[in-house]
């Protein structure tokens, strides 16, 4: 990879630490084996690639989701207005919900938020949530939105990192996230490629949020972040706009693109950062899917507990999208907590095909 010249930044010296996220999930709940039955039931017996399909399920890693609608309704073919209808709907109550509860793990009130950002690729809303949140949940009116909508699974590290260079460039700010996606809306019953149903084993719906404080307070204090574009990516992942709603593309060579790239782009952030991999001491990373991870412990030669909170993300409840990065954070504050001062390195995927990085410390006032 072509190396160019680009002068290391500094840490900022102004705090902007991650709060306990919240996570916030549908009521339907689709275990493996029931997705296995239903791919039997809906394919049928002699669709050509069944048995490398039940193969892919048993194997991704994802063990349950969570779904808005029943797995029948999920079935049922609908447009494109009647799913994004549905999207509103769920969105306003599962994003309200995370939002409030993200406030009270932070001990904040709405009035004390200067920056509300929302993530979603799933759905169209305009107005965005983050306008609705504001009458409805009592924030200020002269509360700063910027909804993000076409990152797909990295939106959620990329809203972290705005989020940072928020509190950086306004010292003592507070910055709500509040990322919200409903992967199951974008499933097409008709629709049998085979990428089109390696998602379906992959995606579920949920929301997740957090705080961002500009102040010393306990959580992950993030020091810099940086973004990556891969060369010629543009297919590898993304949404197709139909009639009937998004169709998901997702090519193929992702995981050997990741095998061969992703070393050396991560490599260079931690040396512009002066940080080697052997520095660090956990990891938040985005469960895009079983290959990639492994390829990560791989690069990192992780051992297996190291990257535990994104298996555990992707086992209980799959690939969130842009919601993921925050539920492998709330595993990390609740199931392996670091100790006060550790290292870590936060890292997601998205259409581009692009890398979301950041660094930071523990800090446990």
């Amino acid at each position: 990879m072509r190396r160019t010249s680009r002068r290391k930044r500094p840490p900022s010296s102004f705090p902007a630490v991650v709060c306990r996220p919240v996570v916030v999930l549908p009521s339907n709940v689709l275990t493996r084996e029931d997705l296995a039955n239903a791919a039997k039931a809906h394919l049928g017996s002699k669709f050509p690639h069944l048995r490398r399909l039940l193969a892919i399920i048993s194997n991704s890693g994802v063990e349950r989701r969570y779904l808005v609608q029943s797995l029948a309704d999920t079935l049922r073919p609908k447009g494109l207005g009647a799913r994004n209808d549905l999207f509103i709907r769920e969105v306003l109550q599962l994003g309200k919900q995370a939002a409030l509860e993200a406030l009270e793990a932070a001990d904040l009130s709405p009035q004390d938020v200067d920056l509300i950002i929302t993530t979603s690729c799933t759905g169209i809303m305009i107005p965005s949530l983050c306008a609705y949140l504001l009458p409805g949940l009592g924030f200020r009116a002269d509360t700063k939105r910027l909804p993000i909508t076409e990152l797909g699974c990295a939106a959620g590290a990329v809203a972290l990192s705005r989020a940072r260079e928020f509190c950086q460039a306004y010292p003592g700010a507070n910055v709500l996230i509040v990322a919200t996606e409903l992967c199951s809306l974008t499933f097409q019953p008709g629709d049998a490629s085979f990428q089109a149903l390696v998602g379906a084993v992959l995606f579920g719906d949920g929301a997740a949020a957090c705080v961002v404080r500009g102040a010393e307070c306990p959580g992950f204090s993030l020091e810099t972040n940086d973004s990556f574009l891969f060369p010629d990516s543009l297919k590898y992942m993304g949404f197709d706009v139909r009639d009937s709603g998004l169709h998901l593309l997702l090519d193929k060579g992702i995981p050997e693109a990741v095998e061969r790239q992703i070393s050396p782009v991560f490599n260079r952030f931690l040396e512009d950062n002066g940080v080697q991999p052997r520095d660090i001491d956990f990891f938040c990373l985005h469960p895009g899917g079983r290959r990639i991870l492994l390829e990560i412990e791989r690069v990192f030669d992780l051992e297996p507990e190291q990257a535990a909170s994104s298996w555990e993300c992707l086992a209980e409840v799959g690939n969130l999208s842009s919601a993921s990065i925050f539920v492998v954070l709330k595993n990390l504050f609740e199931r392996h907590r670091p100790s006060a001062g550790d290292t870590g390195f936060l890292a997601a995927f998205g259409p581009g095909f692009s890398a979301e990085m950041c660094l930071g410390r523990w800090a446990d006032k």
